[in-house]
């Protein structure tokens, strides 16, 4: 999208979310659902671990933070929409308020082979998209009291120093244990939450060392 944006013409990046195998729950409806629940993704064939990121929408949080980083927007400029079709993957706000979207089948290779031939656009084996046969487009707004850790990753973001490489961390960690059976699907964000909130942040300075004994102490007080 940010092809067709002049400089200084971008006013918002609009990130779409399928909202994962739980969307619309409670979180009593969550309290105890199992893994194999969580791994039934509506639109995508994914591995496990991004499978469950997408239920819990920890992986629009990383998204958020990789789009702040990769193309230098801050937080308060990139929303996130939930689109359950995985139609539209992701949209540009202008200056003048018109839009600009990225439409595609759920299909991994598109972006793959766009990734591998930039700035070229090669044929695909890529089924076309249709929209006489999806008809419809539905967008809503991420339920981030349920789903905390959309909200977390925009905490660490702010914060910024070395907290989204914690935030990470204990997500990797927290999941690992999940698909492990050891802890239930809320305990996630709530493992996140905390390695994120008592991040004593003394040597906050972002260095390859520093992110590396980050992301390891983590990992270990999650796991231990």
């Amino acid at each position: 999208c940010l092809q067709g944006c002049p400089e200084g013409a971008l006013k918002k990046v609009i990130l779409t979310a399928s909202g994962g195998a739980f969307y619309g729950k409670t979180r009593q409806e969550l309290a105890n659902v199992t893994v194999q629940q969580a791994l039934k993704h509506p639109n995508w064939s994914m591995g496990a671990k991004i499978t469950i990121d997408s239920a819990t929408l920890m992986n629009k949080g990383l998204e958020v933070i990789e789009a702040s980083w990769l193309f230098d927007v801050p937080d308060e400029k990139i929303d996130v929409l939930v689109h359950r079709e995985s139609i539209i993957h992701s949209m540009i706000q202008l200056q003048d308020n018109s839009v600009i979207a990225q439409l595609g089948v759920a299909d991994m290779r598109i972006p793959i082979q766009y990734a591998l031939t930039y700035p070229e656009r090669c044929p695909s084996p890529v089924k076309e998209l249709d929209l006489s046969e999806i008809a419809t487009l539905t967008f809503g707004k991420p339920d981030t009291d349920t789903f905390e850790c959309l909200a977390i990753c925009r905490e660490a973001l702010r914060r910024g120093g070395l907290l989204p490489t914690v935030a990470n961390a204990a997500n990797e960690a927290a999941v690992q244990l999940f698909l492990e059976g050891k802890i239930s699907f809320l305990q996630i964000p709530a493992l996140v939450g905390q390695a994120v909130g008592q991040f004593d942040g003394n040597n906050n300075t972002v260095t390859l060392e520093n992110i590396l004994a980050a992301d390891h102490e983590t990992r270990q007080k999650i796991l231990s």
